[in-house]
């Protein structure tokens, strides 16, 4: 399949054909069985999962540097102006007496809310003096709002773990942790879950046995079926290997061929990749023996189990791509966005003009901060603020 650039925000994944290589075709007064159909379905449907996964990672790849080149950049401005305008405001929290007592109210309610901002797109509150108007405001230090904050949080998740039965101790993570130490412990969470869920599956196989003989024979066709497909995959690569060794070829052109072949098929082997083992035996048969016959449909179903698979494990890959913490600015709460939607050239233009006029409004607030009309400019805030939190305060 042809490796094609996809234009910047564009989603050219839908509608890709597959190359049809691997499928198994009519042969002359023999229509294909329906295990030979199913064949060719997975097969297909794997070829196109494969398309819309690179396409998809291409499209969030490119999302992710517009947000880079245009966004990050605004947002780190917009960081700034927030802190130069809290050090504006410090000294009528520390003085309130200008203001009147509903309006300090409000003015707390505002320097908790630019502070809440910082904190979420830092990640934490680095700056001496921010940490000092924390304490002004909340009356608690950012370090123990912090601790308290993420013990919360974890007796959360340890909760959420109790009430599906995984008694799990997350007493070690600490709000400072380090990324090799979170995700340690996210392995092991993910671990649990995992010999949760296979103990919950074993349980309802035994008691499925208990009850009739058809699942023990069933059970016993699918162990079957595992152990086929282990030796089918080893016999395969055992097999394309004696004819695609280099070194027993003397032809230079095809030497050079089945150099590169030899390459795919150790990876696909490696990868215990059904799909790319199929194809590279499939292209040899009908090349160099036209003999597609040793398919038999018996060989077939044990290639479909396995294809099944491979299927799954390529539709959750794609599912789950959007939320890697690599495409998290595009695409999370956190992001400029919203959640679940990726960025595109609508977006990421009609946010870059957004936080523009944010910097603009910002700026000439700032200035006039740092006039003779502080007071007026600080009443004006404080007016602004309340009539959009009407109700609130």
């Amino acid at each position: 399949m042809a490796d094609t650039q996809t234009s910047l925000f564009g989603n050219e994944c839908a509608g890709k054909g597959i190359s049809g290589e691997l499928a198994l075709r009519v042969q002359l007064n023999r229509p294909l069985t329906k295990v030979q159909r199913t064949f060719n379905r997975l097969v297909g449907r794997i070829e196109t999962l494969r398309a819309a996964l690179a396409c998809e990672t291409r499209r969030l790849d490119e999302g992710l540097a517009y947000w880079a080149q245009h966004l990050h950049p605004r947002q780190l401005r917009l960081t700034a102006l927030r802190k130069d305008i809290l050090r504006a405001l410090a000294p009528y929290i520390e003085h309130p007496r200008p203001l009147r007592k509903n309006e300090q109210k409000v003015l707390q309610a505002i320097v908790a809310d630019q502070l809440d901002t910082i904190v979420r797109t830092e990640g934490s509150l680095l700056d001496a003096d921010l940490r000092t108007l924390f304490e002004r405001v909340h009356r608690v230090s950012f370090d123990n709002a912090e601790r308290a904050g993420f013990e919360e949080a974890r007796s959360i998740m340890e909760e959420a773990f109790g009430e599906f039965g995984i008694d799990i101790d997350l007493s070690d993570l600490q709000p400072k942790a380090t990324e090799e130490s979170l995700a340690a412990k996210a392995a092991e969470m993910a671990e649990r879950v995992r010999k949760k869920c296979e103990e919950e599956a074993g349980a309802t196989t035994r008691s499925d046995r208990s009850k009739s003989k058809r699942h023990s024979a069933k059970e016993a066709r699918l162990q079957q079926a595992d152990e086929i497909r282990k030796k089918s995959l080893a016999t395969i690569y055992r097999q394309l290997a004696k004819v695609l060794h280099p070194d027993l070829e003397p032809d230079p052109e095809r030497k050079q061929r089945k150099s590169a072949l030899m390459q795919d098929l150790t990876t696909a082997y490696r990868n215990r990749d059904l799909h790319s083992l199929l194809r590279l035996e499939l292209a040899w048969i009908e090349r160099e023996e036209g003999d597609l016959e040793r398919l038999t449909d018996e060989k077939l179903a044990v290639y479909n189990h396995v294809l099944k698979e491979q299927v799954d494990e390529l539709q959750w890959e794609l599912d789950e791509l959007p939320y890697h913490p690599r495409y998290q600015p595009i695409i999370t709460e956190g992001g400029p966005f919203g959640i679940c939607r990726v960025l595109d050239q609508k977006d990421g233009r009609a946010e870059a003009w957004r936080m523009d006029q944010m910097i603009a409004e910002m700026e000439a607030r700032l200035r006039r901060m740092r006039t003779d009309e502080a007071l007026v400019e600080v009443r004006s805030a404080i007016q602004v603020f309340r009539a959009a939190n009407h109700g609130r305060l």
